[in-house]
């Protein structure tokens, strides 16, 4: 029978990162965190590793650690997934979340975190969390101080008294496999920029938001005229399209019978996809 009460598991990758690795684990008290590491056991890497580990344990000793270690040979070199390589380290997150949905009786809500490790497991592992929104929520950690203060940069970081940056010398591009994301309902977006327009100016009964959807063609049947007294028809389609959808996808909420607040995840959907989707429907694509 469920218990009602949802794991917290965290998936992170350790490269040179610490901090930024460990506070996630404090901040949602995660039950455990999956680390993915491609130490070949007496490099840097596993100096960064053990540290990362010895932290989470004296921090948070409740805290089960889940270790997904590359197998390393020093004649053959790594044997099956390595967290430099796209395919692979996506095949492993992809492994480690479905293995998570089958072993718990309650869904766990997982953690991404996609700021620390290499570039190939940020990219593999965000667009993995994305194929399963719904129990997965990939993260970023910024930093508050940097490891290498702003006046050695140019000690670490410059060659002859030009910058490099922490590379000298790359590879050859490889192209990365792409996969079809949902993005999230253009219609809806556009009307849910208009909706906070009306919030601002302190009017968002239905009357107003239809007559300003059919002005942006985003509701059409629509006769003005009767726009201080709609009909119950195109109030209910309002209703049915727009409101109970925005609630649904967790954009807006009721704050009282006549006040509603867009929730933080629709003023996310609105500043990553609201300009974009504009410019769209003024070229007319």
């Amino acid at each position: 029978m469920s218990s009602g009460k949802r794991d917290t598991v965290i998936i992170a990758c350790v490269t040179f990162e610490v901090d930024k690795i460990v506070s996630p684990v404090l901040h949602y008290e995660a039950a455990r965190i999956h680390l993915l590491s491609s130490s070949t056991g007496e490099d840097v890497y596993s100096e960064f590793y053990k540290e990362v580990c010895d932290q989470i344990h004296q921090k948070s000793p409740k805290t089960e650690i889940i270790p997904h270690r590359s197998k390393y040979d020093p004649v053959t070199g790594y044997d099956g997934f390595t967290v430099f390589d796209f395919q692979s380290v996506m095949n492993e997150v992809l492994c480690i979340i479905e293995s998570e949905k089958a072993s718990s009786k309650d869904l766990p809500q997982i953690f991404v975190n996609i700021s620390a490790g290499t570039s190939e497991y940020s990219a593999a592992s965000l667009m993995a969390s994305m194929m399963h929104y719904d129990i997965v929520k990939p993260f970023t950690v910024s930093a508050l101080e940097y490891a290498v203060p702003i006046d050695k940069v140019r000690d670490i970081y410059y060659r002859d008294g030009k910058p490099v940056g922490q590379t000298i010398r790359s590879r050859e591009p490889r192209s990365i496999t792409s996969y079809p994301i949902e993005k999230p309902d253009e219609e809806r977006v556009l009307a849910l920029a208009i909706l906070k327009e009306q919030i601002e100016l302190g009017d968002t009964c239905a009357a107003t938001m239809m007559k300003r959807l059919n002005q942006a063609k985003l509701f059409d049947d629509y006769d003005v005229r009767y726009n201080d007294k709609p009909e119950q028809k195109d109030i209910m389609r309002y209703q049915r399209n727009f409101v109970d959808l925005w609630i649904k996808d967790g954009w807006i909420e009721k704050v009282s019978k006549r006040k509603t607040r867009i929730t933080s995840e629709g003023e996310s959907i609105l500043k990553v996809f609201s300009n974009s989707y504009a410019i769209k429907r003024e070229s007319g694509e």
